[in-house]
């Protein structure tokens, strides 16, 4: 090999080399859905509406209720909802029922951004009328559980937080 061969292979290895490390950061960087951060934002964010569309419906349009509680869930709780619509719809606009939910507060108890699941625990309050019945505001509890899907976080399971029944309100 003639020197200026030499030179030639010795700059481009040590040019490869020089790029190694930007190469082996590029390609171990945490991938987008899997930032903590990140996703705690929109899990919550997620959840929120999530659940204010799953404690809200209308009587006079209960198709497009059930389309939104649908949008909200996956898994079981998706399955059961779409499994019970004919009488979910049958109900709602028989007794011509009107909720607005919306989420007073909010916070995640658990996060795994690799395994795409959360942990939701959100206040509501909702305001219920139906025909021949005066408004009522209901304060509810919940637990939420979040799964990551193609379209966002999504409801998989729920579980109404009882309130304590010794607690006075004082504290």
């Amino acid at each position: 090999m003639t020197g200026r061969r030499i030179a030639w292979w010795a700059a481009t290895v040590s040019g490869l080399l020089a790029c190694a490390p930007a190469v082996g950061w590029w390609a171990t960087r945490p991938a987008v859905g899997a930032d903590p951060a990140h996703a705690r934002d929109a899990a919550l964010a997620d959840g929120r509406a999530d659940l204010t569309a799953l404690s809200s419906a209308d009587g006079a349009a209960a198709g497009g209720s059930l389309r939104a509680w649908l949008a909200a869930t996956t898994g079981s709780l998706h399955d059961g909802l779409q499994s019970g619509s004919a009488t979910s719809l049958s109900g709602l606009t028989s007794s011509g029922t009107d909720a607005k939910g919306s989420v007073t507060a909010a916070a995640l108890t658990a996060l795994d951004p690799g395994r795409g699941t959360a942990t939701l625990l959100a206040t509501l309050s909702v305001q219920v009328s139906a025909t021949g019945t005066t408004e009522q505001t209901q304060q509810r509890g919940i637990q939420a559980q979040l799964v990551r899907t193609a379209d966002g976080w999504k409801v998989s399971a729920l579980t109404t937080i009882a309130a304590d029944p010794t607690a006075d309100g004082d504290s």
